[in-house]
């Protein structure tokens, strides 16, 4: 099956997904993870459902997932990789700027992105040399690229996912990045959901979006998407290569305005 006919076939499990999550928000329970993150039982079976449904269209290839185990991935050339509910948080208390993401990676790049937003009835998908597209209640899938980029801080709209890992609080994080230089400095500064600032990114609703703390399903449907949609991709110290493998992620409407972002984030 072709990046094409695999796409098509992502975004209806990823719908079908998003359908499970919306139906059951109103009696998920929760439990906190031994890295003080949310988790519910919802998680998982969302994540067995995308397992099956992927396994369905190619028992070959592996399936690993946040909530069911990664052991092993680092071993196969070819996979998938699943975040059921990114941003598990915002689900419990109701927001819905949490998302469903769904990625195919291939040789340790990311070919293939689906992120679902079941909150607000979104999804954004990609696939390597295909494009980037937006489908929305009120718009039928239409292929997004940022146009007329940012190129300085103080004139853009910029997003983070919190204060965690940063100089406010590090909690988890490795190091104190300088949000607040950010925040003072941009046109407009607001913290959002985690995946969903990306899309925006994306979409060109906001300029740059800020990811201290990233795991590999955490980014690898976004990096795609993003990268499709004509944004810069790096992580927090400008690596632009092997992203999976990297610790956060920025995505930004053009190069000047991550390298900025950069400087002023940089905690050296």
């Amino acid at each position: 099956m072709n990046l094409t006919d695999l796409l098509d076939e992502v975004v209806k499990i990823a719908k079908e997904a998003a359908q499970i999550i919306e139906k059951s928000k109103l009696n998920a329970e929760f439990s906190m993870k031994s890295d003080n993150t949310f988790v519910s039982k919802v998680d998982i079976n969302v994540e067995e459902f995308i397992s099956l449904a992927l396994k369905s269209l190619d028992y070959n290839i592996p399936v690993f997932g946040e909530e069911l185990g990664v052991s092993g991935m680092e071993t196969q050339d070819t996979y998938w990789l699943i975040d059921p509910i990114d941003g598990t948080a915002w689900y419990r208390l109701g927001v819905p700027i949490y998302g469903s993401l769904i990625s195919l990676i291939d040789k340790g790049e990311p070919v293939l992105g689906c992120v679902a937003l079941p909150g607000i009835n979104e999804v954004c998908y990609a696939a390597k040399g295909l494009g980037c597209f937006i489908e929305t209640p009120y718009q039928a899938a239409t292929r997004v690229t940022i146009e007329d980029p940012v190129t300085s801080v103080k004139k853009a709209v910029i997003t983070a996912s919190g204060i965690h890992g940063t100089n406010l609080w590090l909690e988890n994080g490795k190091y104190p990045w300088r949000i607040d230089n950010v925040f003072h400095e941009a046109r407009l500064f607001k913290l959002s959901g985690d995946c969903i600032q990306h899309v925006q990114v994306a979409c060109g609703r906001v300029d740059a979006a800020i990811d201290t703390i990233m795991k590999p399903w955490d980014s690898a449907a976004l990096i795609v998407c993003l990268q499709e949609a004509g944004a810069v991709v790096m992580d927090l110290h400008g690596n632009q290569d092997q992203l999976l493998k990297r610790d956060s992620l920025l995505s930004a409407a053009s190069l000047p305005l991550a390298q900025e972002l950069l400087e002023k984030l940089s905690y050296q």
